[in-house]
């Protein structure tokens, strides 16, 4: 693997402190002047996977102390890690695998603990997947919710995202490769397949994908593309427009409280999910949820 120099930067570490370190998501040309400069100056670095990281550093012919800090160990040695900064006055930097720490990742006990010891706790910014994801998506991105990783359940995963179907922001989800059609197919039962979705696949990698358009259209290219259980993805799903959508509930609800008047109730929301097009699960929801003396179905 080529290597590349650390630039002449110019760095000043404050002892003790903790610097929160953003890396490349792919491309390992993203790694800012900045963020080389501490991660060769640092006095250890809290890593997240060593090996991982090691190429990183390798890449740019740095050597340092590593120190493992992932999800399963985390709690148990944050503040042993708080109380080493401060007894040997250490300026120490806090990297994930891949982007923003923090962000889906471990870190925040570290930073937390930092905070109430008094220690100083900085940024240097960079990389993060679901911001780069949403930059490109094409999709409202001036309000919008970070939900990170769904349950990989599908029951589990259904239930979660019913708390999105009146969201009027934009929603951004991280997913594992071999779940993406399973969640994709939810998320058109869960949302209808009109809403509009953007999903990233290996961003800023050799073989990066967007797939972006329906979230029906874009579910069948992802079911048709082999390639897509690949790599790290990012879904972009735009928010719903609350003016149609109450339209189209108020319909379906009509729709079932007349034809309830010559089928049983289950018939009745078969007809009316054929016709309006509204998911038979979310029109129970709405029957279920909501009092409406039009229905005339407890």
């Amino acid at each position: 693997m080529a290597t590349v120099s650390s630039p002449p930067v110019s760095l000043s570490i404050e002892r003790p402190a903790l610097y929160v370190v953003a890396t490349p998501i792919g491309n390992l040309a993203d790694l800012s002047h900045r963020a080389q400069a501490l991660l060769a100056s640092a006095d250890l670095l809290l890593v997240e996977d060593t090996r991982v990281t090691q190429k990183l550093l390798l890449h740019y012919a740095i050597t340092n102390q590593l120190v493992s800090l992932h999800e399963h160990n985390e709690t148990r040695n944050a503040n042993a890690i708080l109380s080493r900064i401060v007894e040997e006055n250490l300026g120490v930097a806090l990297l994930s695998d891949a982007g923003t720490p923090l962000v889906a990742d471990p870190g925040y006990r570290v930073v937390k603990a930092a905070r109430d010891c008094g220690v100083p706790v900085y940024t240097l910014p960079g990389p993060c997947a679901a911001i780069a994801a949403l930059s490109i998506a094409g999709i409202p991105s001036d309000r919008f919710v970070f939900e990170g990783f769904l349950p990989s359940r599908s029951t589990a995963r259904r239930t979660q995202l019913a708390e999105f179907i009146h969201e009027t922001r934009t929603v951004i989800f991280y997913e594992a490769p071999h779940r993406i059609l399973s969640t994709m197919e939810d998320l058109c039962d869960v949302m209808g397949g009109e809403r509009d979705v953007s999903v990233g696949r290996e961003l800023t990698k050799l073989h990066e994908t967007q797939y972006q358009g329906h979230l029906r259209d874009v579910t069948t290219e992802i079911r048709n593309d082999p390639n897509a259980v690949r790599g790290e993805i990012v879904i972009v799903l735009g928010g719903t427009n609350l003016q149609q959508t109450d339209k189209e509930e108020r319909d379906a609800l009509k729709m079932v409280a007349a034809l309830r008047k010559h089928l049983s109730a289950r018939e009745a929301i078969k007809v009316a999910v054929e016709i309006t097009g509204i998911k038979r699960n979310r029109l129970y929801r709405l029957l279920h949820s909501r009092e409406s003396d039009a229905t005339g179905v407890e």
